[in-house]
């Protein structure tokens, strides 16, 4: 057993660090930005088995999921913990200098926390509440007004944005005829004997090698000093 145990944040914690990690890349929060962060740190958390961070009772209010109860828990906050500024109608937080640095919280967590920060925190608003209204698995056919099934986050992953890559398929016998192409251009390229004088290479019209729908070629040129990469 560790020494010290690590645990896991309390919201004002968790609100305060969020504030500061978004500072030190540039990015002033908003309510709406940083409710819909906390929302994807849950998400996170629930997509690999683990329990809720935040605490709160996420519910599909207006834009998308929010916690009633998040206010009663921000107000405290504000002028203490976070320092903020009003802009028109928003409420900016602009910096929260006694944030936790997150050393003595388990590393899981961190992570987590930091990743959201990372692949969240600089979206556009209008960007963000996009992917959670329509990007997050608890936003499925929810209900306005009625809380969200966070649990919905570990059985139905987002899809892939596309299907991965897969590798081309060769004819049968390619790797007899690069074997045979090989064993010919060896041929083509022995070196010259050295009282023969200055020798160039060229490469023949018919030694070009087909797999498929692709060709390889090799070019060498006179000056090459390095053995060709076969």
């Amino acid at each position: 057993m560790p020494l010290f145990p690590k645990h896991d944040p309390d919201l004002g914690a968790l609100v305060a660090y969020l504030v500061a990690r978004a500072v030190d890349r540039g990015i002033t929060l908003n309510q709406t930005k940083l409710v819909k962060l906390l929302y994807l740190i849950d998400v996170e958390r629930a997509a690999s088995g683990r329990p809720p961070l935040t605490g709160l009772r996420w519910i599909f209010f207006h834009y998308g999921p929010y916690a009633l109860e998040f206010p009663q828990t921000l107000e405290p906050l504000e002028g203490t913990a976070l320092i903020v500024e009003g802009y028109k109608d928003a409420r900016l937080y602009r910096a929260a200098p006694q944030a936790p640095d997150g050393e003595d919280w388990p590393p899981a967590t961190r992570r987590q926390v930091d990743d959201v920060i990372r692949r969240f925190a600089a979206l556009d608003l209008n960007e963000l509440l996009d992917h959670v209204y329509f990007h997050t698995a608890p936003m499925r056919d929810a209900i306005r007004g009625e809380p969200l099934d966070m649990s919905r986050a570990r059985s139905e992953p987002e899809p892939r944005a596309a299907p991965p890559l897969s590798s081309p398929v060769l004819p049968a016998d390619a790797n007899e005829r690069l074997a045979d192409w090989r064993q010919r251009r060896g041929q083509h390229t022995r070196p010259a004997p050295a009282d023969v004088g200055r020798a160039f290479l060229t490469d023949p019209d018919d030694e070009s090698l087909r797999l498929g729908d692709g060709r390889g070629r090799l070019m060498i040129t006179p000056d090459a000093e390095a053995e060709p990469p076969y």
